[in-house]
């Protein structure tokens, strides 16, 4: 039996209590407990999301400690009369507290207010009758609990301090029980005596009008009107979700289950209902809890440049939300409302995890583009001939195209853009650089060809043939750009085309000469052009008919048809000086039996 009532004395402080903090819990929903183990431990949770100042709450309790009510003072446990008593503060559903406090209980009872005159009892109207558990708090203008008392220095000072006691000596759910007889103490019937010996009718009626009080609270006798109210709040916010898909709906669904958490919190412990009270506000709590991460989620992504961040605590925002709307049970009356709110925000979980995926792509899209551009600029710096050129241009173009493909509306958009506009012109750059090599290599190849075909005509005896080709050669060279990888070579070809074809030119002007010579009007020699000389050879017709002619006009004394022949190989020798001083270089002349008869030198 003494174990049953020291539950039930820790049942009505922690009901006192939890009456005193009342005016915080309309903000914060506060649940207060007590334990007895050792020393009093007072725990005060709430729900996740909101906390409240830990300041506030443990001087509140703290005022209230020290000024209990005489009768629920005489009521607990004797051992306690000033010992110290440890408070916590902590998040429902969490093992730890987060906020600690020490306070002194009183070591003596509060005193009654004193009477109106030496030997009388206070009037009724003076007198502040004691009252039972679950009456008006102390602070209340209504209140018959006797004035609260200062709390001292030593109790006033806030400690914290880390979890020093283990977790199973602090309960961690209220339960749902029924009021216990109240017993008056010894030491409270002592200063309520005078009362019941001069007004023993008023006293009665005093007591008797504050059981009624407490019999008259809601839902402890007859149906429970609060939590059948609640109950049907909770199922007409699926109703009003249904009958129109808007900001006004989802806020007026959440204005019901509001109300719907604010009637279920006023059902006092003593009720039968308490229980099945408490397990509604717990998912009340939870339902809207989850509505405020739902509103934090879409303030955080519906932000004006979130950042990836942002977009990741959405998400996150979205799942916690969700998950704790699916743990709303099938039995519940909010079942209904959890599901539809579910199915509302898949989708928007869906678009946070889009927008996640796609700056997370975003991101590694530039980081791709800033590695490539880094190699890109590496092969541009030692880039020599066409295919490094080329090597380079194409890995600029990589990186622009990665840079391109990263989409509007992500984070690393602006950052991505700013790069492109860096990294054009030095593609650019490369491109220019690349056409002007190949616009080099591409004559280079024409020059080179030409070059053969000119040294082919030059061996077939063809020197008109190969003076043209020298001349399409030089040309080609000529028009190779400069500031290229083959400029040095394309100068050496210039200069190297400019002496073949001289030589051509001469070799051709050369034979020209030497046609005329020989083969006019008959044919009488032939001739060969060497890089050393040229060598011309009668033909031996030729020398028939001269030697003819010269012996008989001699032996006939022919001096006419002497001096014809004379006449005619002395114009012989001019003709081929003239030659060889056109072509500036020697000339020989033989027999038809390779016999060297005379050769003539360039200004001889």
């Amino acid at each position: 039996m003494a174990v049953t009532a020291q539950q039930e004395e820790l049942k009505q402080l922690s009901w006192y209590l939890q009456q005193q903090l009342k005016p915080q819990a309309e903000v914060t929903p506060l649940q207060v407990q007590c334990a007895l183990k050792e020393m009093l431990m007072v725990l005060v949770q709430h729900p996740p999301g909101n906390a409240p100042d830990p300041q506030h709450v443990f001087h509140t309790l703290e005022r209230s400690i020290t000024t209990l009510p005489p009768k629920l003072f005489n009521a607990l446990p004797a051992s306690l009369q000033g010992t110290q008593i440890k408070l916590f503060l902590r998040v429902l559903g969490q093992k730890q507290p987060y906020a600690f406090h020490h306070v002194k209980f009183p070591a003596v009872m509060p005193l009654p207010p004193p009477a109106t005159s030496l030997g009388k009892a206070p009037s009724p109207a003076v007198a502040a009758p004691a009252t039972s558990v679950g009456a008006a708090p102390a602070n209340s203008a209504a209140s018959p609990l006797p004035p609260q008392l200062p709390a001292t220095e030593e109790a006033g000072a806030l400690v914290y301090e880390p979890a020093d006691e283990p977790d199973a000596a602090v309960p961690t759910s209220l339960t749902a029980y029924e009021a216990a007889p109240q017993r008056l103490p010894q030491l409270a019937r002592s200063w309520l005596k005078p009362l019941l010996i001069t007004g023993g009718g008023v006293a009665a009626a005093l007591l008797l009008g504050t059981g009624l009080y407490a019999l008259t609270r809601p839902c402890v006798i007859g149906p429970c009107t609060a939590l059948e109210t609640a109950q049907a709040l909770s199922q007409q916010s699926t109703e009003t979700l249904k009958a129109e898909n808007s900001a006004d709906a989802a806020q007026q669904a959440t204005q019901q289950l509001t109300e719907a958490r604010r009637l279920v919190a006023e059902i006092p412990p003593w009720s039968a209902q308490h229980g099945h009270a408490q397990v509604l506000q717990q998912q009340l709590d939870q339902v809207l809890a989850a509505e405020a991460q739902v509103a934090a989620a879409s303030q955080n992504g519906g932000a004006a440049t979130p950042t990836a961040a942002d977009w990741q605590t959405t998400q996150a925002l979205w799942q916690t939300a969700i998950a704790q709307l699916q743990a709303i049970p099938t039995d519940s009356a909010l079942h209904s409302f959890a599901q539809q709110r579910v199915k509302d925000y898949q989708a928007n979980l869906a678009f946070a995890g889009q927008r996640v995926g796609t700056n997370q792509e975003a991101q590694k899209r530039l980081a791709s583009a800033r590695k490539t551009a880094e190699l890109a600029i590496a092969r541009q710096n030692v880039a020599q001939k066409l295919p490094d050129w080329q090597q380079a241009q194409a890995t600029w173009q990589v990186a622009i195209n990665t840079l391109q493909q990263i989409p509007s509306g992500t984070t690393v958009y602006a950052e991505a853009q700013q790069l492109l506009a860096s990294y054009q012109p030095k593609l650019a750059t490369v491109r220019d650089r690349t056409t002007k090599e190949q616009l080099a290599q591409k004559v280079y190849t024409q020059a080179t060809t030409y070059e053969k075909q000119a040294k082919a005509s030059q061996q077939n005896n063809q020197w008109s043939q190969a003076a043209v080709s020298w001349q399409k050669a030089l040309t080609a060279a000529q028009q190779i750009p400069t500031g290229t990888s083959i400029t040095e070579s394309a100068q050496t070809r210039v200069a190297d085309y400019t002496g073949f074809l001289k030589q051509a030119q001469t070799v051709v002007k050369i034979r020209g000469d030497l046609e005329r010579v020989c083969l006019a009007p008959e044919k009488i020699c032939d001739y060969t052009i060497t890089n050393e000389a040229i060598q011309v050879k009668f033909v031996p017709a030729y020398e028939r008919k001269v030697r003819t002619l010269g012996g008989m006009s001699q032996f006939s004394g022919d001096q006419e048809t002497m001096y014809r022949v004379n006449s005619h190989l002395a114009s012989l020798g001019n003709a081929l000086q003239a030659v060889s001083n056109n072509a500036g270089m020697p000339l020989q002349v033989y027999n038809s039996d390779n016999q060297l008869l005379g050769a003539f030198v360039p200004g001889g």
